[in-house]
């Protein structure tokens, strides 16, 4: 009787573990991922309608450069440059200007490297899609090589 459970018991740990990895390695379950990831990013990929003029000024002086120092925000900067410009951009906020029209005045003041962040035209596009490009396409040619080497050893 205990010689007869034993056998059983392995059998079933191992059968367990194969379809548990199949589980993994079945379409299905990739397709489930893709899913998740995506509606993650859409979740994520939300912003308030009107966020609070603090909000917005805590925004704007993480993505406006500081004209004196080197790769740093205004928010980062104690610079008297920086602090000036952070009172300015407060101003403006409660002015009732938008975020792209203080953006506007900045770049017109201090130029176009003036911000963090890319002006969604030209090279700086380039920059910022070409990575991303890269590592989605690396992605799918990983997806593609899995899934045909699963096919490989499933026909084998």
């Amino acid at each position: 009787m205990i010689a007869d459970a034993g056998p059983a018991t392995t059998g079933k740990d191992e059968r367990s573990g194969h379809s548990a990895l199949s589980v993994l390695t079945s379409r299905p379950a990739w397709v489930i991922v893709a899913v998740v990831a995506v509606v993650a990013l859409g979740i994520g990929s939300v912003h308030p309608a009107q966020p609070s003029s603090s909000a917005r000024i805590a925004h704007l002086d993480s993505v406006i450069k500081c004209p004196s120092c080197v790769d740093l925000s205004i928010a980062q900067s104690d610079a008297p440059i920086a602090v000036g410009l952070r009172a300015e951009v407060a101003a403006w906020v409660h002015e009732g200007l938008s975020d792209a029209q203080i953006e506007q005045l900045v770049v017109a003041r201090f130029g176009e490297q003036a911000l963090l962040v890319p002006s969604g035209s030209g090279a700086d596009v380039l920059l910022w899609a070409v990575p991303v490009s890269v590592v989605g396409g690396a992605g799918v040619l990983l997806g593609v090589y899995l899934w045909r080497r699963r096919r490989l050893e499933v026909s084998r």
